[in-house]
């Protein structure tokens, strides 16, 4: 092995993550789920690299001592590997999905497996199946230890097919560059797991780290931090890719909470933001490839409806549906609630047309929401 090229390879990984640690804590991104769970595996990583290292300079060199420390650093670098693939399936899914009860529900077998390395971890202390360090302190991967990077490409391989799945359903309802952090991942892993001795694996993890970071700083201007869609400012480039568009024809549906000032003033604010990530939640789980929602003020949403220029009575019906759709994701919230407050959305939609200024489109929408909000109250009136 060339330990000068293990220590260059490794200090650039620490000195990228050392970085991206600095960033983070000076924007003080750390207040959400998916914020935390970004940090622990940075600082996986981060003990990862270090004990990496380590095991490259205490490798060959004798000593009783030496030979356990050896063991253990790379016996906790296999957990830090295994774990932080492990979080993450669940960080990808949290950034789309933002619903920590699929968790548990959805990748209990990367659970169990996760729970399952680390059992093998454990027993490797007296079987070493995983691997070995010989009575030289010379480390010696063992034909079991791959299962290792079957974990490791599982994990991966999981959170591509949760992407694409999410794509397939809800286009590009929300905003994750996943394969800024997975292209240089792949590329060390195939690299690494031939060949012992090649330190890129960390690296790799490295620059995907901060090439996922930088693009979501790079576009977080354009999405709304408390529901993780698109907002305001991205309604202006949709609007405009709409009216120089000859391939699409679009609909928008403009959206209000009914009643969220009673929520708030009842429940406070705090309960009156999760209502709005849960019924960002909704709009997500309604919208599909050819329609994308934005928040665009407090408790105002809009979804445009795209569909391939021609009928534009199809395009109504399309868009109808996806009303249809966000009714039926509110009925199955309010129903099954594990919360005091109930959401109902007022809605109206209106045609795109480019003969018309966007201002016009807004408005037309909105004036279609407030009828139906109308509506919506001498209900309650009635009821009661």
């Amino acid at each position: 092995m060339n330990m000068q090229e293990i220590l260059v390879a490794n200090g650039a990984s620490a000195m990228l993550l050392a970085i991206l640690l600095i960033c983070r804590h000076k924007t003080r991104r750390n207040r959400r789920v998916t914020d935390k769970i970004f940090s622990f595996i940075i600082y996986l990583a981060v003990v990862g690299t270090f004990l990496e290292t380590m095991t490259f300079v205490m490798d060959g060199h004798g000593g009783a001592f030496l030979r356990v420390l050896n063991f253990f650093c790379n016996s906790v670098e296999y957990a830090c590997t295994t774990s932080a693939a492990t979080l993450w399936v669940f960080y990808v899914d949290m950034n789309l999905y933002r619903n920590t009860k699929r968790l548990n529900k959805t990748y209990l077998p990367v659970i169990i497996s996760w729970s399952l390395m680390m059992v093998l971890l454990i027993g490797n202390i007296f079987g070493g199946y995983a691997f070995t360090v010989d009575g030289a302190n010379v480390y010696h991967r063992q034909p079991f230890g791959y299962i290792f990077y079957v974990h490791l490409l599982g994990c991966y391989i999981v959170s591509i097919i949760t992407y694409l799945r999410f794509r397939a359903n809800h286009g590009k309802a929300q905003f994750f560059p996943i394969w800024m952090f997975m292209t240089p991942l792949f590329i060390s892993i195939f690299i690494a797991i031939p060949f012992y001795g090649i330190s890129v694996s960390f690296l790799g993890c490295s620059i995907g780290l901060v090439g996922l970071y930088m693009n979501i700083q790079s576009k977080i201007s354009l999405v709304d931090g408390l529901t993780g869609l698109y907002n305001r400012a991205y309604i202006e480039h949709a609007m405009i890719d709409a009216r120089l568009s000859k391939r699409f024809i679009f609909a928008g549906i403009m959206l209000d909470i009914d009643n969220f000032k009673q929520i708030n003033d009842t429940y406070g604010h705090s309960v009156g933001d999760d209502a709005l990530v849960e019924a960002s939640r909704m709009l997500v789980n309604a919208t599909d490839r050819n329609s994308v929602a934005f928040r665009y003020a407090g408790d105002e949403f809009i979804v445009l409806v795209r569909m391939t220029a021609g009928n534009a009575e199809e395009l109504r019906g399309r868009t109808l549906a996806v009303m249809d759709r966000i009714t039926a994701e509110t009925e199955k919230f309010n129903n099954g609630r594990e919360v005091p407050y109930r959401i109902v959305f007022s809605m109206g939609y209106s045609m795109f047309d480019t003969d018309h200024s966007d201002d016009e489109f807004f408005h037309n929408m909105d004036l279609e929401m407030y009828k139906d909000k109308h509506r919506h109250k001498e209900l309650e009136k009635m009821e009661n």
